[in-house]
């Protein structure tokens, strides 16, 4: 009885056993089938920002490419300098601002003319330009001398301007006939620039006014268009830094 108890036993374990194996197998043989299977294709909107992430990537490529184009091509066209000696002033003048050929690189000595461009002060690309010209100092430019000068061939009527400027006229016969001279109040010394009244023999010409100044033991001397006058001071402040940049 007990021996027939103990093989029902044994038998029931084999069985619990097989039984077991087959489960671990299929289970094996289902993982195996599901490995084997491609991925499922991604959700749209998954799809959509890999699309849009990629097409950012390719768009910060094409930024850095064009960036480094640019400074590359900026550092090939950078402008010569060019020395220059004003009386005892030492400049560095960038050539663009001169006007001349990109081949000419021989020295500047005792007059220095530029083209600059209004109102950025750059080179020159238009007709609205200053023409700008440094010179040693003389007496006869400087603010006391000249308007002394003016003062002898005035008339006595005087009227405002825009930009805070009165304006005189010449008395007719005298050296300065057909001109009007603008000056700065309250006595002259800020501004005083000559224009003609007539600007049609000079209309091939946009620098029509003129106004001369020292600035750091330099004469300047400014032919500018009529008008951008009521803009003197940007225009005479402009020059000034333009020169503080190039002295030595």
């Amino acid at each position: 009885m007990t021996a027939s108890l103990s093989q029902d036993s044994l038998s029931q374990d084999s069985l619990s056993q097989e039984h077991s194996a087959q489960l671990a197998a299929d289970l094996a043989a289902m993982v195996r089938s599901r490995l084997r299977r491609p991925p499922p294709p991604l959700p749209r909107a998954d799809s959509a920002l890999v699309k849009a992430a990629f097409a950012i990537m390719l768009l910060a490529a094409a930024a850095t490419g064009l960036g480094l184009y640019a400074t590359h091509k900026g550092s090939e066209t950078e402008t010569t300098l060019q020395p220059a000696r004003i009386g005892n002033s030492v400049l560095i003048v960038p050539q663009d601002l001169t006007g001349a050929e990109a081949d000419d690189s021989s020295r500047l000595v005792g007059m220095v003319r530029l083209r600059l461009g209004w109102p950025d002060l750059g080179p020159a690309q238009n007709r609205n330009r200053l023409l700008v010209t440094l010179s040693p100092p003389d007496k006869v430019n400087e603010p006391a001398t000249q308007l002394a000068v003016y003062a002898r061939f005035l008339t006595p009527t005087v009227w405002s301007n825009p930009g805070g400027l009165v304006v005189r006229g010449f008395r007719k016969g005298s050296p300065y006939e057909g001109d009007e001279l603008y000056v700065s109040v309250p006595d002259g010394r800020g501004f005083a620039a000559r224009c003609p009244l007539d600007t049609t023999a000079g209309a091939a010409l946009d620098e029509l006014c003129r106004v001369t100044f020292r600035h750091r033991g330099i004469d300047v001397n400014i032919r500018f268009p009529r008008g951008i006058i009521a803009d003197w001071e940007l225009m005479i402040g402009g020059v000034r830094r333009t020169i503080d940049s190039m002295l030595r």
